[in-house]
């Protein structure tokens, strides 16, 4: 029931209470609280029907020709229909003569006239349980048409189409007919559709036979007057209308109607609950516990509730709870809804601090409109605040299903919660059970199967259904009143979507945190069968992270890498449900569960690639907007589809292969390895290996203890009609090393040995010792050189070096053996000659040991340079490549 006076919204602010008591002091001083309109209520029965409308009957004369007309109403709806008509005129040969009806499914207002030659659809907004104001203006002289509903308004051009009106036919609305309101005609006879009905309440109808324009229809739809204008030729107190059928005919003040009131309204349970289940239940049906502001109010409930007080307390004498909860700290009392204190109070004087016992508060019996401070776990009476109507959906019917999936409640003289769909189920407690029952379908019928006697419809609860068109009469339904961006709980509380699944409860029930599967599978999904295609193959990406080259043995001929392999397809088969923004969350329980691309390896040698997994799991990556609800399923939900969302498979494995090592340019050497990735029980008609991104990339170090990975490159292509992938690894070696520990060194003992050929040629005992230590020392680099590199059948770079530098100490070694023995057969001479102006004198002449030595060291010289020379483009080649 609602209070109408005296009384502020439970909710509302101070702002919003003073705003209403403004707004009804202005009435109250215009008198629009005292006036009051005719209204007529149709459907008034517990079933639908054909026979509640207001009829003028057959051939009336209040209806004249009209070139003009305008219709005039405040509209209530308690139901839906699929046409809601508010107007309907027929004349013989003409069912639609003059006609407005709402169209809720394509939300359009159809305005007809003129048999047919007129017909316009306007767009609207429909509320339930409200009043909406409509005003539809038809001017046939300047061909306009003007519709009001609500804030919305449209003015049209009236085009007739080419050819349909006659010469010499007057384009108006012809005179005699009947006319109906709350049924579609179909035939002067009537002929009503059950489904074409108005279910609600229409206040002050009227039928004018002239076009008002807008400010005129906005100030009369504002329930103002307008002296100036005639007397409508048609409204519900003009005696012409016969109400017919399940039909009420009433009155409604003005206020009510036109004066900007809130839907706010008031529902008692009289089943106890402790003070955090009724703040709870309140929750649910989207209402709050009440808190009266002021003296009047109090009153006001105490004196509609207190009829109830035998059925609500138990050792103590309170009624029902308050909407405040006391705060220890600060020892204030504070409303539940904002957490601001209370600013009026009706205490009894011992039952008003604020206590660790004392917490709550609930009105009193025994002394009438006072309230007492109580624990918080005591049993006790609830009155719910609701400042709107709420919308509650039941979900988990099939979509062939004819029960109502759109419910709501209000206030009624019985206080007591009652659903009603939009359509036309009522969702009632009968002895102690609840059924649905529908006011089309006799025989459609449902059942709750309660757990404990007053179990509440909300939430997740069983229910037998017979007289419908689901083949399954046992079916678990969820009715609940979360909006679209929110999950509901079993037990019917709300929380945010956002929170479903992700890994914190959030329901008091655990409920969110329940069938938490990321992937739902169509019935006859198969794992084994790749996803199907649509006009090409399925794209497969791939993408390889080389994390470490964790070996690289030149000696066995083996290289074994760490890596992160990553593959994305999409399957649209499949539909996920509640992907987070960050794919990592959504991992699936079980990835085997999915089809997956499995992939075969081999080396550039054709073998086998040793595999080890270490880790491997599947994601979703969420890249749409989610799919329409289905309201099907009991779970909200979010759900997305296969076809734009991908799937994506990760493994961290450790791969060992050969490679075929070319080392004829050892240590100055670049090696290229393979890894062929094929795809295994899929042809290329089905899907195919495609690169993402740079395919294969290297995300640890590059430098080994002797080689560097200088490049990777992937191909993708086609072999044998199967999708392959090859992944070609470039080393180098770090020649550096060897410069520096190898080859400068040994270059040096050549040097020293060379330079013997400078010796004082009778000291052959220091060069031939100095040449024979070098050629010992070049032995034994070439020795340990050998044993830390790959041993092979033919000669690496190095060794040629070592053999040609082992060859030219050899060289002078023989050189100084033969200048020797030279010098020892031919001794130096000495010959006179003349010097200038005839003195005679002597001149030592070389010897032939001294020429030789000469000409050993010019050829010697020359071999070297010409060893250094045959390896410089060898390091400008490794130079500029690197």
């Amino acid at each position: 029931m609602t209070c109408k006076e005296g009384r502020s919204r439970n909710s509302a602010g101070g702002i919003d209470v003073l705003r209403g008591q403004l707004r009804l002091l202005v009435w109250r001083q215009a008198g629009g609280e005292r006036r009051r309109a005719p209204s007529v209520r149709f459907q008034i029965s517990d079933v639908a029907t054909t026979e509640s409308f207001l009829d003028t009957g057959l051939a009336n004369s209040s209806i004249p020709a009209l070139r003009q007309v305008t219709m005039l109403v405040h509209m209530r709806l308690r139901r839906v229909t699929s046409h809601i008509p508010l107007l309907s005129y027929a004349v013989p040969g003409s069912n639609e003569e003059l006609f407005i009806e709402l169209v809720p499914k394509k939300r359009d207002m159809h305005v007809q006239c003129c048999g047919g030659l007129v017909s316009e659809a306007i767009m609207f907004n429909l509320s339930m349980f409200t009043w909406q104001h409509i005003g539809v203006s038809i001017n046939l002289d300047t061909r306009e048409l003007r519709v009001i509903y609500d804030n919305l308004k449209y003015l049209v051009d009236i085009e007739i189409p080419p050819g349909q009106l006659q010469q010499g036919e007057k384009l108006e609305v012809r005179p005699g007919g009947r006319l109906v309101v709350g049924q579609k005609l179909h035939s002067m006879d009537g002929d009503f559709i059950v489904l074409e009905t108005l279910d609600g309440e229409l206040a002050d109808w009227k039928l004018y036979d002239t076009a008002l324009d807008q400010s005129q229809m906005q100030k009369l739809l504002k329930c103002q007057d307008l002296p100036e204008l005639n007397n409508p030729i048609l409204d519900l107190t003009s005696g012409d209308f016969q109400v017919l059928g399940p039909t009420v005919t009433l009155n409604v003040s003005l206020w009510e109607i036109c004066g900007e009131k809130e839907n706010e309204f008031y529902l008692y349970f009289n089943h106890k609950m402790s003070f955090k289940e009724a703040d709870s239940w309140c929750k649910k049906l989207k209402g709050d516990l009440i808190l009266p502001e002021d003296a009047d109010t109090n009153a006001f409930f105490f004196d509609k509730f207190v009829r109830f007080k035998d059925n609500c307390f138990d050792i103590w004498t309170h009624m029902y709870w308050i909407g405040s909860k006391g705060n220890l700290t600060t020892r204030q009392w504070m409303k539940v809804t904002d957490g601001t204190p209370i600013t009026w109070y009706q205490f009894l004087r011992e039952y008003q601090t604020v206590t660790p016992e004392f917490q709550c508060i609930a009105t009193v019996s025994h002394d009438p409109y006072k309230w007492a401070a109580c624990p918080c776990d005591i049993e006790s009476c609830v009155v719910c605040n609701f400042t709107y109507y709420p919308e509650m959906r039941l979900r988990g019917l099939c979509s062939d299903s004819t029960l109502d999936r759109v419910f709501s409640f209000r206030d009624n003289p019985y206080m007591r919660l009652l659903f009603d769909g939009l359509a036309h189920v009522v969702m009632e407690e009968e002895n102690g059970t609840w059924l649905m029952r529908s006011r089309l379908y006799p025989n459609l019928r449902a059942k709750m199967h309660s757990q404990w006697e007053g179990q509440f419809p909300v939430g997740v609860h069983n229910w037998t259904v017979s007289g419908d068109k689901c083949r399954q009469k046992r079916v678990e339904l969820l009715l609940t009143t979360c909006q679209k961006e929110e999950y509901t709980c079993d037990d019917g509380s709300c929380i945010s979507k956002s929170s479903r699944c992700d890994s914190k409860v959030d329901c008091s029930d655990q409920s969110d945190e329940m069938n938490c599967n990321v992937v739902l599978k169509p019935p006859g999904y198969s794992e084994k069968l790749p996803p199907p295609t649509v006009s090409s193959a399925l794209p497969i990406s791939f993408a390889l992270n080389i994390t470490s080259v964790r070996e690289f043995n030149l000696a066995s001929f083996r290289i074994v890498i760490d890596v992160f392999l990553k593959m994305q397809w999409r399957d649209r088969r499949l539909k996920f449900a509640n992907l987070l923004p960050y794919y990592r969350a959504n991992k699936l329980g079980n990835w085997q569960e999915v089809w997956s691309p499995n992939l075969e390896a081999v080396d550039g040698t054709k073998s086998a690639v040793e595999v080890t997994t270490h880790s491997l799991a599947a994601y979703v990556l969420r890249s749409t907007a989610p799919l329409p609800d289905e309201d099907t399923t009991i779970r909200e939900d979010i759900v997305y589809s296969g076809a734009g969302n991908s799937l994506i498979l990760q493994k961290e494995q450790t791969l060992s292969f050969k490679c075929h090592f070319e080392l004829q340019m050892y240590p100055f050497d670049r090696q290229v390895c393979f890894i062929i990735f094929e795809l295994q029980d899929v042809t290329k008609e089905l899907g195919i290996l495609v690169q993402e991104g740079p395919g294969v990339m290297l995300v640890g170090s590059r430098y080994l203890l002797e080689y560097t990975l200088v490049s990777e490159v992937l191909t993708n292509y086609t072999s044998e009609d199967i999708s392959n992938v090859k992944v070609e690894l470039v080393f180098k070696n770090q020649y550096s090393y060897y410069i520096g520990n190898t080859f400068t060194p040994s270059l040096l003992q050549v040097l020293i040995s060379l330079t013997t050929l400078h010796f004082d040629l009778s000291d052959f005992q220091d060069r031939i010792m100095v040449s024979l230590t070098s050629l010992l020392v070049l032995a034994t680099f070439f020795t340990q050189t050998s044993q830390t590199i790959p041993k092979t059948s033919y000669l690496k770079l190095i060794d040629v070096w070592f053999v040609a530098l082992i060859f030219e100490v050899f060289a002078v070694i023989m050189s100084l053996v033969y200048i020797e023995t030279i010098r020892l057969r031919h001794p130096p001479t000495v010959t006179p000659i003349f010097k200038a102006r005839g003195s005679p004198g002597l001149v030592t002449v070389p010897s032939k040991a001294e020429r030789t030595n000469k000409l050993f060291i010019k050829l010697l010289t020359f071999s070297l340079a010409a060893m250094l020379i045959c390896f410089i483009p060898v390091c400008i080649y490794v130079m500029m490549t690197d």
